[in-house]
C-alpha cells in the first residue's frame, strides 16, 4: 500500500515537468529556424573567470566568444546579430581602442552570482573612459553564464538609451605672411558684388574692370554674364573691402555695381592671390567622411581642404572639445562618460611676403588679359615663384589660373554648383598648383646647367672663342643624327651671333655652342650632364612640406644613351624635365655662390610672445654640391648681360631703362603646341636677394612672355614707374614659323 502514494507523486512531477517543457517550446518556437548552434559551456566555475573571459574577447573585439559566454534567456532577448551590432554601434562612436578589467568582486545569491568591477575603456576621442562600480549579473546553466543587457556595454545603457558624442570647435586661426600681415582671416569683412547688365555703360568696359578687380580672365567674366538677363540682378564676386574701396568709382562707373553687400566669414586676402599656397575650408565629401573622421572631425565640420588649410588642419583648427554621453530619446543626458578638453587652435605664420605674392598674382592675370588675343587666349597656365637667396625661404608662389577660395565655404554668397562645375570644365587645370605640381621641357634656361658642367670641367669647343653660326653639323663629328640644326635666330630672320665666349654665349642663347658642348661631354662622361642638374637640384622633389603634391622631373638620368639625346638635353629639349619651384632653387645657387638651401613656407606656428609660439623651419643648408666659383661667375656674368648688353642679351629691351638691375635667362621650349615660355632670374645684380623663376605653357617666347612680368613685379617693388606691357600682345597671335618656311626667307645681311 506504501507504493501508491509514491506512484502518485512521481506522475504528478512528471506531468508537472511536461507541461513547463511544452510552455518554453512553445516560446522558442518563433525563433527555431534561426536559432545558434549550441553554446559551450565555460570551463570555469568562478564566475571572476567568466568575466575575465569576456573582457578579454571585448577587447579583441571578438563578438563571436563574448556571444558564446552570455546566458540563453539573453540569447532569445538579444539575437547574435543585434548583441553585435550593439557593440559596433558603441565602438564607432567611441573609436574603440580596447577596454580593460580595473577591479573585480563577486557575491553569490543562489543560483546567480553579482560581479561588481571596474573597467577602462581606451579611445582616441575621448581618451581613458572610467567606467566604475559596474555590476554583471551571472546564471548557472551547468557553468556561469552572463546575463547580459545593454547596460554591459555602459552603465545607463537602457533600450531607449544610445552613445552621443558633444562637440564644441573654437574659432579656426589665421595664417598671417613673414611681416603679420593677414592672408587668411577668421571673421573678417567680404564685399560681395551685384550687377546688372542693362545698367552698364559698356559691358567690354565692366568686364575689363571685373578682370582686373578680380584677377579673373575676361572671357570667364563673359561666360558668367551670359547666364543672366539683362535686367537680371546677379552675384559677380566677392573681394576685400579696402580693394572695393580702391576701385569704387570704376566699379561704379563702369559697371554699375551699387548693391554691395558686406558680411564676415574666413577671408583670403586678395581672394586668389595665393589658394594654391593657402587652400580653403570646405564642408567633408562624403567619400573622405572616414579619413577625417579618424582625425576627430565630425561631418559638420568645415576642415582644410587644400594647401596649408589642409596640412595644417590639427594646428589651424586645434582640437575640439568632446563629451561622451548616454542619452534617452535624444533629449535627456542621462550620464557623462568622459571627454578630452581639446586642443586649442593656433596661428600660422608663413615666409610669403605678401606684397610680392600681390604683385606676382596681378601680374600673371593682367598679363593674360592684356594678351587675349595674342598668346592669352591659348595658353594652359603658368607660375611665378621667388625664392630668397640666402635662406631658401619662399616669398611667393603665384598659379595660374587661380580661382576665389570662398567658393567652398559654405557661408559665401556665390552660386557654388555653378562656380565649380565651371572649374571642374577648365581645361588649364586651376586647382592645380602650376609651380610645384607641373613640370616642363625648360628649353634654354637649362643651358645655365649645362655652362656650368661645361665651365667647371673645362669643356671648351675648339678653337675657341667659338663662332655661333645660323647652322651646326654634328652627325660626322659626334654621331649626331640629324645632319644639320639651325639657330633659334634662323625663326625671327636674325644675323649669326658671331663669336662668342662662354658668358656671351649664354647671353645670346647660342645653340650651336650648347650643341656643340653637350656633344663633347657626352664623349668625355655620358653621366656629366645630368650629375650637374642633380647638385643643381633637379631630378627629385624639393622636398618642401604643406604644399600638397610635388612633381619630381626628370634630368634624364641615368646616362644619355646616344649622342642625339645628349645634344638635345644640352639645350634643355631633350628628355628633361623642371619645376618652377626647381628652377627659382637652381637660380639661387647661382646667385649665393652654390649654397644649396633647403625651400620652405612655413615659418612659425602659436601667437607671437606666448608659449605655444614655435619656429617649424629655419634656413637649412643641404649637403655641399662643390661647385667651382670661377665656373659660377662665368654663369653669372652671362645672366647679367642677358638683361643689359644691348642686341646681345635676349632680354636687354625688357629692362631697358630699369632703375635696378636684374640677371636672367630666357628659355622657349618646343612643345607639341605653341612652346612654353620660360624666364629665371636673380635680383639685384650686386648681394643678391630674390631668385624668381617663372613659366606661361603654350604661349611663345620667354623674353617676350614671363620676362616683362617679372620687370612689372620689380618695378612694384622698388616703387618705379610700371613699364607697360608690350604693345604686340595686343595684336592677333602669329606663331613662330617653321624651320622649311624660316629658311625659304632667311636672309643673312638683314
Amino acid at each position: 500500500m506504501t507504493t501508491r502514494p509514491l506512484l502518485c507523486l512521481l506522475l504528478i512531477c512528471l506531468f508537472t515537468l511536461g507541461a513547463c517543457d511544452s510552455i518554453l517550446l512553445e516560446r522558442n518556437s518563433i525563433l527555431t529556424a534561426t536559432a545558434p548552434p549550441a553554446v559551450l559551456e565555460t570551463s570555469s566555475a568562478d564566475p571572476e573567470d567568466v568575466l575575465r573571459e569576456f573582457i578579454d574577447a571585448w577587447n579583441d573585439e571578438d563578438y563571436e566568444s563574448m556571444y558564446r559566454l552570455i546566458a540563453g534567456r539573453s540569447r532569445e532577448l538579444y539575437p547574435r546579430q543585434v548583441f553585435i551590432n550593439r557593440y559596433t554601434e558603441a565602438h564607432s562612436v567611441i573609436s574603440f581602442a580596447g577596454v580593460t578589467l580595473a577591479r573585480s568582486g563577486v557575491a553569490y545569491q543562489g543560483s546567480t552570482a553579482v560581479v561588481d568591477y571596474d573597467i577602462v575603456i581606451e579611445s582616441p576621442t575621448f581618451g581613458r573612459i572610467r567606467d566604475r562600480e559596474r555590476a554583471m549579473r551571472m546564471v548557472d546553466e551547468g557553468g556561469w553564464k552572463i546575463a547580459w543587457s545593454q547596460m554591459d556595454i555602459f552603465d545607463g545603457m537602457s533600450a531607449r538609451a544610445r552613445l552621443q558624442e558633444e562637440t564644441s570647435y573654437a574659432q579656426r586661426e589665421n595664417i598671417y605672411d613673414r611681416e603679420g600681415r593677414l592672408l587668411a582671416e577668421q571673421g573678417g569683412l567680404v564685399d560681395s558684388l551685384y550687377v546688372v547688365q542693362q545698367d552698364m555703360n559698356n559691358i567690354d568696359d565692366c568686364l575689363n574692370t571685373l578682370a582686373i578687380v578680380t584677377r579673373q580672365q575676361i572671357n570667364t567674366m563673359r561666360n558668367i554674364f551670359t547666364g543672366y538677363l539683362p535686367e537680371t540682378l546677379f552675384h559677380i564676386a566677392e573681394i576685400d573691402p579696402e580693394r572695393y574701396e580702391a576701385y569704387r568709382d570704376d566699379l561704379e562707373f563702369d559697371c554699375g555695381v551699387t548693391t554691395v553687400s558686406r558680411y564676415r566669414t574666413r577671408r583670403y586676402y586678395g581672394h586668389g592671390i595665393a589658394t594654391h599656397v593657402l587652400g580653403y575650408i570646405g564642408r567633408i565629401p562624403a567619400e573622405l567622411l572616414d579619413f577625417w573622421k579618424a582625425r576627430g572631425r565630425d561631418e559638420s565640420a568645415l576642415v582644410g581642404r587644400a594647401g596649408i588649410e589642409f596640412s595644417y588642419e590639427s594646428v589651424l583648427g586645434g582640437e575640439p572639445q568632446r563629451t561622451l554621453q548616454i542619452v534617452e530619446q535624444g533629449v535627456a543626458v542621462v550620464r557623462e562618460l568622459g571627454g578630452s578638453t581639446g586642443l586649442a587652435p593656433q596661428p600660422v605664420t608663413l615666409t610669403i611676403d605678401r606684397d610680392l605674392q600681390e604683385s606676382a598674382a596681378q601680374a600673371l592675370s593682367d598679363a593674360v588679359n592684356y594678351a587675349l588675343l595674342n598668346w592669352g587666349g591659348i595658353t594652359l597656365g603658368g607660375a611665378i615663384v621667388a625664392l630668397d637667396v640666402n635662406t631658401g625661404e619662399i616669398l611667393a608662389m603665384a598659379s595660374y589660373p587661380s580661382f576665389d577660395p570662398h567658393i567652398f565655404n559654405p557661408d559665401t554668397q556665390y552660386d557654388v554648383p555653378d562656380r565649380t562645375a565651371r572649374l571642374n570644365r577648365d581645361t588649364r587645370s586651376p586647382f592645380t598648383n602650376k609651380a610645384i605640381a607641373e613640370q616642363h621641357t625648360p628649353g634654354s634656361v637649362y643651358k645655365i646647367v649645362t655652362l656650368l658642367a661645361a665651365a667647371s670641367e673645362g669643356i671648351l669647343p675648339d678653337p675657341y672663342p667659338y663662332f655661333c653660326d645660323i647652322k651646326w653639323e654634328g652627325q660626322e663629328r659626334f654621331g649626331d643624327a640629324r645632319q644639320v640644326r639651325y639657330d633659334w635666330r634662323l625663326l625671327e630672320n636674325k644675323p649669326a651671333t658671331g663669336e662668342v665666349d662662354m658668358s656671351r654665349a649664354l647671353a645670346t642663347s647660342c645653340n650651336p655652342f650648347f650643341w656643340e658642348v653637350g656633344a663633347l661631354m657626352f664623349q668625355l662622361d655620358p653621366d656629366l650632364q645630368a650629375s650637374y642638374a642633380e647638385r643643381l637640384g633637379f631630378g627629385s622633389a624639393t622636398g618642401v612640406n604643406g604644399l600638397g603634391k610635388e612633381a619630381a622631373g626628370d634630368v634624364a638620368y641615368p646616362n644619355p644613351q646616344e649622342p642625339t639625346e645628349a645634344i638635345n638635353n644640352a639645350i634643355g629639349q631633350g628628355n628633361v624635365t623642371v619645376t618652377a619651384l626647381q628652377m627659382a632653387g637652381a637660380t639661387a645657387m647661382i646667385a649665393n655662390g652654390g649654397k644649396h638651401y633647403q625651400p620652405y613656407i612655413v615659418s612659425h606656428t602659436g601667437t607671437p610672445g606666448t608659449e605655444n609660439y614655435r619656429q617649424e623651419n629655419q634656413p637649412t643648408l643641404l649637403p655641399s654640391q662643390g661647385l667651382d666659383e670661377n665656373a659660377l661667375e662665368i654663369v653669372r656674368e652671362g645672366m647679367c648681360q642677358v638683361t643689359t648688353i644691348p642686341d646681345v642679351g635676349t632680354a636687354w629691351w625688357v629692362f631697358e631703362g630699369a632703375p635696378y638691375t636684374v640677371c636672367g635667362k630666357t628659355g622657349t621650349a618646343e612643345t607639341a603646341g605653341q612652346p612654353n615660355a620660360w624666364f629665371v632670374a636673380y635680383y639685384p645684380a650686386n648681394e643678391p636677394r630674390i631668385a624668381f623663376a617663372g613659366v606661361m605653357a603654350n604661349s611663345r617666347e620667354g623674353s617676350e612672355v614671363v620676362a616683362p612680368m617679372i620687370r612689372r613685379i620689380l618695378d612694384i617693388r622698388e616703387g618705379a614707374a610700371i613699364e607697360p606691357y608690350p604693345e604686340f600682345w595686343l595684336g592677333s597671335f602669329n606663331p613662330l614659323p617653321s624651320q622649311e618656311e624660316a629658311l625659304a626667307v632667311y636672309d643673312p645681311e638683314s
